[in-house]
């Protein structure tokens, strides 16, 4: 095959030009002589669509490249353009790479891209220009943008409507020339001959028929014959033949035998009874089947099966399958699981359903699938589990914590009461809703505190009064203790019943009131009406030539004291005087030297204020003295 001589290309003077005029040029590839295929090329770069329409416009199309051949004699041919490169007809579309015009997909086989293309580098690059006489990839296809200017590659097709045989060939584009591709069975320069197969070796069959047709010719390629067999024949071989490529038939020709239908089958699960008026399974033998319950016929149209003039049953095997449920129909509640005995979801298939771990079912827990392919209960449904409702005890508060809702399962509840009350009815403060739908325990209650009353003991010589604002002798119950005159607390006044079940204090005792001991006063009398109790009175007098110092009279009172300071008997100095010359007289004239003595003594005595209690010397002292002149005489 030659290459197609080109005309020398313009000088650049004359290309500018054109170019300043605006004009669009090609350069024409022209065979002189002779119809060929030509290769065309702008100069004025463009888009890929508007590549696209000019080369159609004015030539055939862009062209798409057929061989590396032509790739070959594209780059020697080509020149290097002034600016990017050539445009070829090759267009992603959906992400396949397609030639146009015959919008036939790349073949791996026909890839020629450039080192590390199609890259679509920049994205959206669904077109593709071919490298010439760039020095490196020459040759070569790169991806691009379709909105990329680059030259137009178009081409002249050599083929005409006539070049081959219609319908018996393809006209195939070479460089600068074409040639006719036959389809099977055409063969010639244009693909105007036919193969032909032997007439002779089509026979009629006994008890049958033949029909021929011919679309090429007589007996030619593609030409098909059937062969038919009369009723309650059928055909032994194949039906239809038809002329091949290699001249030959593709199959011999059948024979006519009398019809027998394939043998049938008893059914498990089910029942076959048939009648067979010319012969078992033959023609005119028909077969009817019943299945047990919970299944049903499957695979055929019929439940009674008609054997036919063409060897054939009216219908297929009917075989006995298990009825099944719809799938569809169980399905898993919410918060819930379901467990089939099967995958199958057929006759007696039972299905299980549970809740998850705090709700519990609602509806029928297991179902099965009947014979009339119904399931025997609906899906049920997963509830929350509940437990009873609590209130708030009286005397206390509840605190409830619910994750789930109110009072349901894992719920819990704090019971705490009133300070004076105490929880009862319950073995627990804190409440847990469980699996089950119960509390841990029952609803507390507050009740509220009693101590014992028969700790409240009224003292001797006293009484008690209590006063009970919670009931009686409960919480903060009070009791107050008062004793009889002359009598005095001794111990608390009060008691209250405390959050612990025990009053505050214990009972206190009633005890006389005593005010303190008297005594005699030195040279006076003392007379009490009793042992200086609450209500003692005491009286004091002086010895003669002593004046009382302080009140005659005082009492023991209420608050253990006596109702005036104690008084004191003191001397006169003239009856002091006196008294010593006395003494000092008798002493000489009678008693002598111990009684002087003792004279002095008791005169040391009454100067200083001893008193009568004094330790020193008691074995001296006199007991009671009215007078004291009397008791030395």
């Amino acid at each position: 095959m030659g290459y197609c001589k080109n005309l020398p290309l313009p000088g650049a003077k004359l290309m500018q030009f054109f170019a300043s005029l605006g004009l669009i040029f090609s350069v024409l590839n022209i065979w002189r002589g002779t119809e060929g295929w030509s290769y065309h090329y702008s100069t004025k770069t463009m888009d890929w669509e508007d590549a696209r329409n000019w080369c159609r416009q004015n030539y055939t199309d862009m062209v798409a490249i057929q061989n590396k051949e032509e790739i070959s004699h594209l780059h020697n041919f080509l020149p290097k353009p002034n600016k990017g490169y050539y445009w070829i007809g090759m267009r992603k579309t959906d992400g396949i790479w397609t030639w146009v015009g015959t919008n036939k997909r790349l073949s791996k086989k026909a890839e020629n891209w450039a080192s590390n293309e199609p890259n679509n580098g920049g994205n959206n690059e669904d077109c593709v220009e071919m490298y010439i006489k760039r020095g490196k990839d020459d040759g070569k296809w790169n991806d691009m943008s379709c909105s990329s200017k680059n030259t137009a590659l178009c081409y002249t097709a050599s083929c005409k409507n006539d070049s081959c045989i219609s319908g018996q060939g393809e006209c195939v584009e070479t460089i600068n020339d074409h040639t006719c591709s036959c389809f099977e069975g055409f063969y010639g320069e244009r693909c105007e001959h036919v193969v032909k197969c032997k007439p002779e070796d089509i026979t009629t069959p006994h008890h049958g028929s033949v029909q021929c047709s011919h679309p090429n010719g007589n007996f030619s390629y593609d030409s098909q014959c059937e062969y038919l067999c009369k009723e309650g024949y059928k055909i032994k071989g194949t039906s239809v033949t038809r002329c091949t490529s290699t001249k030959e038939w593709s199959s011999r020709p059948p024979t006519c035998e009398f019809v027998q239908c394939p043998e049938l089958t008893e059914p498990q699960k089910g029942n076959m009874q048939c009648h067979n008026p010319l012969g078992k399974f033959s023609y005119q033998s028909n077969c009817e089947f019943v299945c047990k319950e919970g299944y049903t016929l499957g695979d055929s149209s019929s439940s009674t099966l008609f054997c036919g003039a063409n060897g054939h049953w009216n219908a297929s095997q009917p075989y006995c399958k298990i009825v099944k449920c719809k799938p569809e129909d169980i399905t898993t509640p919410d918060h819930g699981s379901v467990q089939c005995s099967n995958g199958s979801f057929s006759y007696d298939s039972n299905c299980e359903y549970s809740c998850e771990e705090g709700y519990k079912i609602k509806g029928s827990r297991t179902t099965k699938c009947t014979s009339t392919k119904e399931w025997s209960s609906r899906p049920p449904t997963c509830e929350l589990v509940q437990c009873p409702e609590l209130m708030k005890p009286l005397g206390g508060t509840m605190l409830c914590h619910d994750p789930k809702g109110n009072f349901s399962y894992q719920s819990t509840c704090d019971f705490v009461c009133d300070e004076g009350y105490t929880l009862r009815d319950s073995s627990s403060s804190t409440l847990f809703c469980g699996i089950t739908g119960h509390w841990n325990d029952s609803q507390p209650n507050c009740e509220i505190i009693k101590c014992k009353p028969e700790d409240i003991t009224t003292p001797d010589h006293g009484s008690v009064q209590c006063s009970h604002p919670n009931g009686g002798f409960s919480y903060d119950s009070k009791c107050k203790f008062s004793c009889e005159e002359g009598y005095k607390v001794k111990g608390s006044s009060t008691t209250r019943c405390t959050s612990t079940k025990e009053w505050s204090s214990r009972p206190p005792t009633c005890e006389l009131i005593q005010c303190p001991a008297l005594e005699n006063a030195a040279d006076g009398l003392l007379n009490c009406t009793s042992n200086f109790s609450y209500g003692s009175m005491c009286i004091f007098s002086c010895a003669e030539g002593y004046h009382l110092r302080g009140a005659s009279e005082i009492s023991c009172t209420e608050t253990a004291e006596w109702s005036q300071e104690t008084p004191h008997c003191e001397a006169h100095p003239e009856s002091l005087v006196t008294e010593v010359t006395l003494g000092v007289a008798a002493t000489v004239g009678s008693s002598g030297l111990l009684l002087a003595l003792w004279i002095l003594k008791k005169l040391r005595r009454n100067a200083n204020k001893f008193d009568l209690n004094s330790n020193s010397e008691t074995e001296d002292q006199p007991q009671v003295y009215k007078n004291s002149i009397s008791s030395l005489i």
